[in-house]
């Protein structure tokens, strides 16, 4: 068999053998993603029933999301957004207000709390994260009657994804945040319980949850100390918002956040710089942070004190 008889029995197997993968190609597995809150597998198009309408959504928001959006920024942008839902006079006293808990209701069916109010690693977390779990109903509701003053898109990764921000009136203003999709316009008047969204997994998050706030002329409110969340109700049928127990409260959480110092990685940092940086050894360094080795990377918080 001379070598030009040899390459053309081997070659001919290949090529019909190529041209089979042509005709029968097996489909693409389906994309799962896993939820940090709740443990098990969640479809990252949020499973609300409206999963080819997301997908289209989440497919125009991608060609749109370039600029990238610090998380600071995002603060920023939020809090000027929610400043400007409080519809109550600069110039009008604020007192203590009585939330009527009877009329209120629970802006998810979620009962699990995947994140507490309060300080987180360098920074403030200003509201309560309700877990979102694959196969549970995800309808976002008013906590109490207002009008929509906000709906917003940071970005399908960046800052709070899409959210809605209702203004109650009376010095209130709860946000609703990581929705998969808002179903409220700007000026609707809703009732306690109305639908304004479904819960998701857009901005800077890991997975599907609501972030619920509340601010009393632009005072936060932790939520926890309002409604019972575990329990899917309130703990007292008058919930008292008392401005000056709330600004003492941040005055704590502030002069906790001072005691200490953050510093966030960039690019060519290493340990001993910032060791350097602050003043400390190295080997406190890494002991304030758990370190076990020399490695960091960049938009990593280490905490300096």
């Amino acid at each position: 068999m001379n070598f030009k008889t040899l390459f053309i029995t081997l070659a001919l197997p290949l090529a019909i053998f190529a041209q089979g993968d042509n005709v029968a190609e097996e489909p693409k597995p389906e994309i799962i993603t896993e939820s940090e809150f709740s443990g098990d597998s969640a479809r990252d198009a949020n499973d609300a029933g409206n999963s080819e309408e997301l997908a289209e959504a989440d497919s125009a928001e991608a060609a749109e999301d370039t600029t990238e959006m610090t998380q600071e920024e995002a603060d920023a942008e939020l809090a000027a957004d929610m400043a400007a839902a409080d519809s109550t006079s600069a110039d009008s006293v604020i007192q203590s207000l009585n939330l009527d808990m009877t009329t209120a209701y629970m802006p998810s069916e979620s009962r699990r709390i995947a994140g507490p109010y309060g300080i987180r690693t360098y920074r403030m977390h200003r509201g309560v994260d309700l877990g979102l779990c694959h196969g549970e109903d995800r309808t976002i509701r008013a906590a109490f009657a207002g009008v929509v003053t906000k709906v917003r898109n940071q970005g399908r990764r960046k800052g709070y994804g899409k959210y809605v921000i209702i203004d109650h009136g009376n010095g209130l203003t709860t946000l609703y945040a990581h929705l998969a999709k808002w179903t409220v316009n700007v000026g609707d008047t809703l009732q306690a319980g109305d639908t304004l969204g479904i819960g998701g997994n857009t901005g800077r998050s890991f997975g599907a949850h609501l972030h619920f706030e509340m601010r009393y002329h632009g005072i936060y409110i932790d939520p926890a100390t309002v409604f019972n969340f575990t329990e899917g109700t309130y703990d007292n049928v008058v919930a008292v918002i008392d401005p000056a127990i709330l600004q003492a409260k941040e005055d704590e959480y502030q002069k906790e956040l001072a005691k200490h110092r953050y510093y966030k990685v960039r690019r060519g940092d290493c340990l001993g710089k910032i060791a350097r940086r602050y003043g400390i050894s190295i080997t406190k360094l890494k002991k304030l942070n758990g370190l076990k080795g020399n490695m960091i990377r960049p938009g990593q918080v280490l905490r300096c004190s």
